[in-house]
């Protein structure tokens, strides 16, 4: 796994979208020059659960380089519980390899699907993967399980002014709760700041040291968390009943100017696993709970 080159589609769970015109006219030898690029479809899980950040992963296998003509023929198709059915052209990520091809994450964007069967598959230079189906069902977890951002801003005793985010979990579930560490790759914590004297923008990813003390960050990654592998992920652990917290300070992700008044969001997408593997509900972990909240400072 490795951490997305954009924040905006990290958010979205979508990559940019282009319109691609008549490609298949302005190629020549189209099979002869595709022949070794492939495109692939992932499901992290044949169920998921309304409200949670529902995530994909698509890309091109290739064994040599690609035409640029057919790089932007990637359509990711979607068939709705009522019957209708999404087109959305995927264009090449700027750091795909045209020799290698590339994988990444893909998802409803900033659509919030219902309960119902869905089927998605996807397309590149004409040829489609399997049509994949999968669930999605009313959340059974939307009250007994419950995170937040809480922004903070304090003044110490010796005059330093603090401002920070604290992310507080509450497990009502009556079962045990795990949580990959926020701040870790695949739990990314990221910043979108916008300030108005002058007007700009910018985002970025909170660093693991932000989040995290060096003995918790690990030497290694997987490429995506499951049963069979989370107990050897930093976890955090929440009993029935019981609650969790973890902070940053925002000066540690970001350079920020005295003076300036400031709009920042703070999201993450929290990876967590209810009770136990056997349980009956086993299949619908990881849940991905997304997290977020907009305050302003001064500065």
């Amino acid at each position: 796994m490795r951490r997305p080159s954009h924040i905006s589609a990290y958010m979205a769970g979508l990559a940019s979208l282009v319109v691609i015109g008549a490609w298949l006219g302005g190629a020549v030898g189209v099979s002869q020059q595709t022949a070794g690029a492939h495109p692939m479809l992932q499901l992290e899980k044949p169920v998921y659960v309304a409200g949670e950040s529902i995530r994909f992963w698509i890309g091109v296998t290739a064994v040599a380089d690609i035409p640029q003509a057919l790089r932007q023929s990637g359509v990711f198709h979607t068939v709705w519980p009522d019957g209708s059915r999404m087109e959305e052209h995927v264009s090449w990520p700027a750091d795909g390899n045209p020799s290698l091809g590339w994988k990444g994450g893909w998802g409803f964007g900033n659509r919030s699907p219902g309960p119902g069967r869905y089927e998605v598959w996807f397309e590149f230079a004409g040829q489609k993967t399997a049509h994949l189906p999968f669930e999605i069902v009313p959340s059974p977890f939307s009250k007994s399980i419950e995170a937040e951002w809480i922004f903070t801003d304090t003044k110490s005793g010796g005059g330093v002014h603090a401002r920070g985010a604290l992310l507080h979990i509450e497990n009502r579930s009556g079962r045990a709760l795990r949580i990959a560490k926020p701040g870790l790759l695949g739990s990314d914590v990221w910043l979108e700041i916008k300030a108005f004297q002058p007007p700009s923008s910018a985002s970025t990813f909170v660093p693991e040291s932000a989040m995290l003390r060096a003995d918790e960050i690990p030497s290694f990654s997987f490429d995506k968390l499951d049963w069979n592998n989370q107990s050897k992920w930093p976890m955090i652990a929440v009993p029935a009943g019981g609650s969790a917290e973890r902070s940053l300070t925002l000066e540690s992700s970001y350079a920020f100017r005295a003076g300036q008044d400031y709009q920042i969001t703070i999201g993450t997408v929290l990876a967590a696993f209810v009770g136990e593997p056997g349980d009956s509900d086993a299949q619908l972990f990881p849940l991905r709970i997304p997290v977020s909240a907009t305050g302003r400072f001064r500065w």
